[in-house]
């Protein structure tokens, strides 16, 4: 798992050396188990995260307070200002963002249908409205996805993207088939929502080419396990 810190702000981006962490389909004691064999969460005695079911829209679910009834609502994105609060979302391709202030953060989980949807400035626009935060005060991480290498779209998917805006057409480029550059373009989207870009880190790692390192839906055929992507501002770091 890659771990980052950033005064009481903690973020993590899980591997498949973390074994599968799709624990949003399991009963809660079994999803708790696996939550606690992580390294980082026994360190920082960390509670169960916040996570909901993802549908690839671009719903951002605010966490106000943990209940077990939040676990079973659909949204592709949490974002909250409770402390020792972690919120995060799953991946196997799809791009996992962070985006967090020094009171507020959130988890990201923006397939290329989110993306499409602008699933991040649906989120900086959360942070104004749910907690009066400002775009300029935000930092954002970029996850390990599939990059623009290896993910073929149809041209169908193509002109759903220009036909929702014009400007996506210059993160594809034409092979055989069109590939997406998910990760810049939502760089684009933050930036295009305020966040400044030398705000931004990018991991910059593909999940398809790194079979050693990542779980991959397109590279399995299947679902055959998730990363786990989450954030957490902690009382006392």
């Amino acid at each position: 798992m890659k771990i980052f810190e950033d005064g009481t702000i903690l973020l993590g981006f899980s591997d498949s050396g973390d074994g599968d962490l799709s624990f949003y389909n399991q009963d809660s004691a079994r999803a708790e188990r696996a939550w606690k064999s992580l390294d980082t969460v026994r360190k920082n005695a960390l509670t169960l995260p916040a996570w909901a079911i993802q549908v690839h829209g671009n719903r951002v679910l605010p966490v106000k307070k943990f209940s077990k009834d939040l676990l079973s609502e659909q949204a592709d994105a949490l974002i909250t200002s409770l402390k020792d609060q972690p919120v995060g979302v799953f991946s196997a391709d799809c791009l996992p963002v962070i985006i967090y202030n020094e009171r507020v953060c959130a988890a990201v989980h923006a397939g290329w249908r989110s993306t499409r949807q602008n699933i991040v400035a649906e989120t900086v626009k959360a942070f104004s409205e749910h907690y009066s935060e400002n775009a300029a005060s935000l930092k954002a991480y970029i996850g390990p996805c599939i990059g623009q290498c290896c993910l073929e779209m149809g041209d169908e998917v193509y002109e759903e993207f220009v036909g929702e805006n014009s400007d996506y057409a210059a993160f594809f480029v034409r092979r055989q088939k069109w590939h997406l550059d998910m990760r810049a373009l939502n760089r684009f989207q933050l930036v295009r929502s305020g966040v400044a870009n030398e705000n931004i880190s990018d991991l910059a790692s593909c999940t398809f080419c790194h079979a050693d390192e990542y779980y991959s839906f397109r590279r399995q055929r299947q679902r055959n396990g998730s990363m786990f992507s989450f954030v957490v501002n902690r009382n006392n770091n």
